[in-house]
């Protein structure tokens, strides 16, 4: 988080930058993220994630975790009862994906198959764009309802779109796996 606060304050002359310019200045120049609590980390995640799309490509940062010892997740940034508490029985991993969203290429890689083929028209690839969008923003894509408004109906439908189902049906069994992917429980 610290490095993409600290990208985005090199190019804080973008007005929707310099909205949050207090917010990023905070958490560059204090503790305030290591004394977050869940509820300041959302917020955070809130006010910064829509931000991440102009950091330039060299400057993006990519985290890659392996929690070898679980119960360190649990002793140093609350205990598993306070997130369950406030998450429910939401997988951490899907908790995290909501937070930190998804790479654009390996969004854009899951659904290579679609985006590069000469099978699809402009009308399937922009919806499947779109989908790759929503997942690299928001991580994952569970409720398939928003599929029925814009912008994945700009172009219609989805019966309108794909009148081959198959095809469709392709790239929600896509849309699952990327999900799938995104589950994993902390003992």
């Amino acid at each position: 988080m610290l490095k993409k606060a600290e990208a985005l304050s090199k190019i804080a002359n973008i007005p929707e930058i310099a909205a949050q310019a207090a917010l990023i200045h905070q958490i560059l120049s204090t503790d305030y993220v290591e004394q977050a609590d869940i509820n300041e980390l959302e917020y955070i995640r809130n006010s910064l994630r829509g931000l991440i799309k102009y950091i330039p490509k060299d400057e993006a940062v990519r985290y890659h975790t392996n929690f070898e010892e679980e119960n360190m997740l649990w002793s140093e940034v609350g205990t598993k009862d306070e997130y369950e508490a406030e998450y429910g029985s939401k997988p951490l991993g899907e908790f995290v994906r909501e937070i930190v969203g998804l790479d654009m290429n390996a969004a854009k890689e899951a659904f290579a198959e679609y985006l590069n083929s000469a099978n699809l028209d402009s009308r399937q690839i922009y919806f499947v764009n779109q989908i790759v969008e929503y997942i690299v923003h928001n991580g994952l894509l569970k409720d398939f309802s928003i599929l029925q408004e814009p912008p994945f109906t700009d172009q219609g439908s989805i019966v309108d779109i794909f009148t081959d189902m198959s095809v469709w049906l392709g790239i929600k069994n896509t849309i699952d796996q990327v999900n799938s992917n995104a589950i994993f429980t902390a003992a």
